[in-house]
């Protein structure tokens, strides 16, 4: 394993033997660097502080109860926490221990941890592994076993569930029978689980290489419907087979795969609306417009910033613009316009969507979007008002006055997005004029 100079001169002026514990070790062994440091060892927090007094190293508390520190130095900065056992309140599922107990003991250490794989250690100053449970085995099986009883590790952090469908989707790991089996049996413990961390779980889970896999186990275990029900209910709402090879809630899983990075959220809640406008309507019409109104209360109910609410709730309301691809150029630019704000991952969204199908690798709707806007960037056509060449005190000159002077100004935009005017301040001077004089 890759241990910097900084880390190596830790272990030797720690005051107890020292390890890198959990992702850092399982990534070592998967080839893939990881940033994050996390180190543990028998010392506690007091000890740690005094044995780096003076040593260059910066220590702050993390979480004392936890027996978590923060040492950094330089850049390098560690999270390290005292080996423990943990206890949490019986019948709950929330990520919190209401009591710890500080220990020496390793193999303790290493079964309060959720997963083998997670529960593999490396001995700095002697340069090898520290593995109780055979994590390293996992690794290399890409196998996903609790380090006790998966009922038992379950039943007391709920969040866990969420961390074992996130590893499936990271990873590629596959869980075993008895995880699976014990998630789909407390898969109600999430309600004791906070938004924030759930919503923080699934922002990782859906930026993984195997969003499918994840998501059909988040299905298959509950835990969708304790998250995301809304979503859930589109399972089994058949689509047009010759437009989509799956039903509406396997094709979203699929339009989050496909889509990029920054739109994962969008892209998995787009048509969430479908089983709704079955349900009033008896068709998917209007699926977009209940879309936007369900993603809204989504995404607030997990507590995602206001800018993302906004996003999402506006790249499902108009993901289905020009379903047919037959819109006037005119009305394409002042959809592009109208929504320039977010117009890249619009179209990022409706190519997705169309991946999403299993049918299609191409997408004429979006080609035309990306089109239209590239043709208006060219011509240097205005997006907004205050893009114009003109603004208020121009028009303000000409006559117009209070909301007058808005309504011009936004008529002006309207002319040149259309290409009926150009941008240049003496053509928009003249036609504020005329409209001035009533004359247009």
């Amino acid at each position: 394993m890759k241990i910097s100079a900084a880390l190596k001169n830790l272990a030797e002026i720690f005051p107890s033997d020292l390890y890198v514990v959990g992702g850092a070790v399982r990534d070592s062994l998967r080839g893939v660097e990881t940033e994050d440091t996390d180190l543990a060892g028998a010392a506690k927090p007091e000890e740690v502080k005094a044995a780096l007094s003076g040593s260059g190293y910066k220590v702050c508390d993390s979480s004392p109860k936890l027996g978590t520190l923060i040492i950094s130095c330089g850049r390098e900065k560690f999270e390290y926490t005292t080996f423990r056992t943990d206890s949490y309140p019986e019948g709950s599922g929330v990520h919190k221990p209401d009591s710890v107990i500080f220990t020496n003991d390793i193999e303790k250490d290493c079964r309060r941890r959720d997963f083998r794989c997670n529960a593999i250690y490396y001995d700095i100053k002697r340069e090898k592994l520290v593995d109780p449970l055979c994590g390293a085995e996992d690794v290399k099986e890409k196998l996903l076993r609790t380090t006790r009883s998966a009922e038992g590790v379950f039943s007391e952090d709920g969040l866990r569930i969420m961390r074992l469908i996130r590893f499936v989707s990271t990873l590629g790991f596959t869980p075993d029978e008895e995880a699976v089996t014990a998630a789909t049996k407390l898969s109600g413990r999430l309600k004791d689980v906070s938004a924030e961390r759930i919503r923080d779980e699934l922002d990782k889970t859906l930026k993984g290489a195997n969003v499918v896999n994840a998501m059909q186990l988040m299905l298959s275990t509950g835990a969708l419907r304790q998250v995301i029900p809304e979503l859930a209910e589109n399972e089994g709402v058949e689509q047009p087979a010759n437009v989509h090879k799956y039903d509406a809630l396997t094709h979203a899983f699929h339009t989050a795969a496909a889509a990029r990075e920054d739109i994962k959220l969008a892209a998995l809640l787009h048509d969430v609306g479908k089983a709704e406008a079955i349900k009033k309507d008896g068709n998917m019409h209007s699926h977009a417009e209940y879309g936007a109104a369900l993603a809204k209360e989504i995404t607030k109910r997990l507590k995602y910033p206001n800018a993302v609410i906004a996003e999402t709730e506006a790249l499902i309301r108009e993901h289905m613009y020009d379903v047919n691809a037959n819109a006037r150029e005119s009305k394409l630019r002042r959809f592009v316009a109208r929504n320039i704000g977010y117009i890249d991952k619009l179209i990022a969204l409706v190519r997705a969507d169309s991946k999403g199908t299993g049918l299609f690798d191409d997408c004429p709707r979006a080609d035309r979007f990306q089109a239209t806007l590239d043709a208006m960037k060219e011509k240097n056509i205005p997006f907004t008002v205050r893009q114009l060449a003109v603004n208020g005190d121009d028009i303000k000159k000409l006559g117009f006055k209070g909301e007058e002077i808005g309504k011009a100004l936004d008529l002006l935009l309207t002319e040149c997005i259309d290409g009926r005017l150009r941008n240049e301040r003496a053509a928009l001077i003249n036609a504020a004029a005329r409209l001035a004089r009533g004359t247009v």
